[in-house]
């Protein structure tokens, strides 16, 4: 039972929906291009996001799987975790480089350029380690909006102090009972969460 709860819990938080959440939390910040962007630029960058990095990423993962050119979706085995991310890397390349070219304000380019600083440094540790890739994604989140915060732009501070570390603890227990991951490994991930974060200073 405890195990099966938190494999559901595992999936419910899965890092691929962080962008989703960070894209969301930041227009409902402060940020004063906010109030004059249309509803319509919110909800098509939502789209693009779901689309682009969740579902396009989940066919061609499945689709290879089929094929046999990924062995398991839940493996640890470094290289078979290290062809997901790239898949995943390339998808948010994608997304990056054609809302650059849209003159995309940098602000709202941050879910996906911290996607793709963290998910390159997942791909280099995996090669040696099994890095929590929950405790990566959530603690990347609260650092960078830590940080935001810390440089004037408002966000409500209940996401920074309760929910998100409420949600990280939850992501990381749940993959240490499911015993995919060892504390050691747990850390790891927030510890590259972190650096990821550290980067919104160069923004």
């Amino acid at each position: 039972m405890k195990k099966n709860l938190s494999q559901v819990i595992s999936i419910a938080l899965h890092p691929v929906f962080i962008p989703i959440w960070f894209a969301i939390i930041l227009f409902n910040s402060g940020y004063f291009l906010n109030a004059f962007l249309p509803n319509a630029f919110f909800k098509s960058y939502i789209w693009l996001l779901i689309i682009i990095m969740v579902i396009i990423p989940t066919i061609i993962i499945l689709f290879s799987y089929h094929l046999g050119l990924i062995e398991s979706v839940h493996s640890s085995i470094p290289i078979e975790r290290i062809k997901i991310l790239l898949i995943i890397l390339v998808s948010s390349f994608i997304l990056y480089f054609f809302l650059k070219r849209l003159h995309i304000p940098i602000f709202y380019l941050l879910p996906i350029r911290l996607t793709i600083i963290l998910t390159t440094l997942l791909c280099i540790f995996s090669s040696f380690m099994n890095v929590s890739i929950h405790s990566a994604g959530w603690m990347n989140l609260f650092t960078s909006l830590y940080i935001l915060q810390y440089r004037l732009i408002e966000i409500n501070i209940f996401w920074i102090i309760v929910i998100i570390p409420i949600l990280w603890g939850l992501a990381a227990q749940a993959r240490y009972v499911v015993g995919k991951h060892n504390r050691l490994q747990i850390f790891m991930g927030a510890f590259l969460g972190i650096i990821t974060g550290l980067s919104v200073f160069m923004v």
